[in-house]
């Protein structure tokens, strides 16, 4: 299947964004040293015949907004999270199905239609996978280090649907914001696979999960579950079909299927 991947884009100047760190300085050495002024750094790199070189990311001035087209307009579309009812799934059977992969699920099924992440931590740490994956990619962050063929959206609301294009409501979580995306892409039935949203203390995910603490029980609780009410009421009118294909999902808004269920609509 060949996908198109013409996408238009609209240039905007990006919001500024405070940042605060953690790390812990080391103590200021007060030993005496002399001062070298930059001339004479040159000079002395010069007369060295020492390369002197800039390590830091180059600061990004300008973002280039993606609009979403309506490349799968009726279909049903599958959006592949990371819940551990994932577990020992044959994402074979998802071959020649409409597909959205959620951050590290793209490593089980590379197979996938479009890929989706929120955190620029995510590509970093996969790089080289997310590089070579050969199809449509979306997050709502820009990353200095991110290649031309990755589309930009803009963070819309935390719940509800965003109807602009170019913007996703978020909901706090990565799956919340896919199932924007595929409003957007033309699904008319969005079937979510690994939605578990809950965490038993034991598994996160149906893989490794993140170099990162997981997301403990109140977070999905007080951050992730509470915006699916208003997502599903705003898409009363939409004629969007959302169906929840994880079996013990603690996600009770949309109306629960089995996998085998979820597969028969292809």
């Amino acid at each position: 299947m060949q996908r198109n991947r013409n996408i238009r884009k609209v240039i905007q100047p990006p919001m500024t964004v405070g940042h605060t760190t953690n790390i812990q300085r080391r103590a200021v050495d007060t030993r005496n040293f002399t001062k070298t002024s930059p001339a004479q750094a040159a000079r002395i790199s010069s007369s060295k015949n020492i390369s002197v070189v800039n390590s830091a990311q180059p600061a990004i001035t300008k973002i280039q907004y993606s609009t979403i087209q309506k490349k799968f307009e009726g279909e049903t579309v599958y959006i592949i999270g990371g819940g551990p009812s994932l577990k020992k799934f044959d994402f074979r059977q998802l071959i020649g199905s409409r597909t959205i992969a959620i951050n590290k699920s793209l490593l089980f099924y590379a197979q996938a239609d479009v890929l989706y992440w929120t955190d620029v931590r995510f590509y970093l740490w996969h790089k080289n996978e997310v590089d070579n994956y050969k199809g449509l990619k979306f997050t709502l962050k820009a990353g200095s280090q991110y290649t031309d063929d990755i589309n930009i959206l803009k963070k819309g609301k935390a719940y509800g649907i965003e109807k602009d294009r170019q913007t996703l409501a978020h909901g706090n979580n990565s799956g919340y914001a896919a199932i924007n995306l595929a409003y957007h892409l033309g699904a008319k039935r969005i079937v979510l696979l690994g939605f578990d949203m809950g965490s038993n203390g034991v598994e996160s995910h149906f893989h490794d999960g993140y170099p990162t603490r997981p997301a403990g029980d109140k977070m999905y609780q007080d951050k992730f579950l509470p915006g699916f009410k208003q997502l599903k009421a705003e898409l009363k009118d939409s004629g969007v079909i959302i169906l929840n294909a994880s079996p013990y999902s603690k996600l009770t808004t949309f109306p629960k299927i089995t996998l085998e269920q979820a597969l028969s609509f292809r």
